[in-house]
């Protein structure tokens, strides 16, 4: 499940004045929420109390027009001033979450896999992977069997990547782009119809046999 500011601000205005919130576990906050809660300086609590889900399920679920294809899981190797301010932006159109795992350079292969179990067990749709250089984020995430990255250097890239491979991972290197670059490249990313056709299913079966 994914909250968003507006969500937890209902939740708080109604049940949240000790400084508390309790959401359900493995629940997921968007950026803004996550500055929502830094700014108000409240401590999250989680609970898989069948009580706290049924207060919570009203307000606080992410309706289909949020997120008609799932979510998409973002890491961020460090601070990503510019870039993360675009995903920011995206949020307010698209459902998107930050992983757990720590926002550190020395921690891909960590997040790498963990968006590769998300996606795997269909808590996610893919991923955003924002980093200082491309080349291990996208070999590391080629590895993983339910990802498919490809690097963002430019909007036909995204866009081909999406069309000719249904990349569910844009790795995108936010040293060298503008916040207003990063955020086309995030609307054309998880916007993307995606659908891999008998022929790119073959040949990614044969590569998947070579030594």
């Amino acid at each position: 499940m994914i909250f968003t500011a507006r969500q937890l601000e209902d939740l708080h205005r109604s049940n949240g004045s000790n400084g508390q919130l309790v959401l359900p576990y493995r629940a997921r906050l968007t950026p803004l929420a996550q500055d929502w809660i830094k700014a108000r300086k409240l401590t999250l609590g989680y609970s898989d109390a069948a009580e706290q889900t049924k207060v919570s399920a009203p307000s606080l679920a992410v309706s289909q027009s949020e997120a008609p294809q799932g979510a998409f899981l973002w890491w961020c190797d460090g601070p990503c001033g510019p870039a993360k301010a675009a995903l920011v932006s995206q949020a307010r159109e698209s459902s998107l979450a930050q992983l757990k795992t720590p926002e550190d350079s020395k921690r891909i292969v960590h997040a790498v896999k963990e968006l590769a179990t998300e996606v795997k067990q269909g808590r996610a749709i893919g991923g955003i992977l924002l980093v200082q250089t491309g080349a291990m984020a996208v070999v590391y995430a080629n590895r993983c069997p339910s990802l498919r990255a490809i690097l963002g250097t430019c909007l036909d890239a995204v866009e081909q990547g999406v069309q000719q491979l249904a990349a569910n991972v844009l790795v995108i290197e936010h040293p060298y782009k503008t916040l207003q670059q990063v955020k086309n490249m995030l609307s054309r990313f998880v916007r993307a119809k995606r659908g891999l056709s008998d022929d790119v299913k073959r040949q990614l079966q044969e590569l998947a046999t070579c030594g």
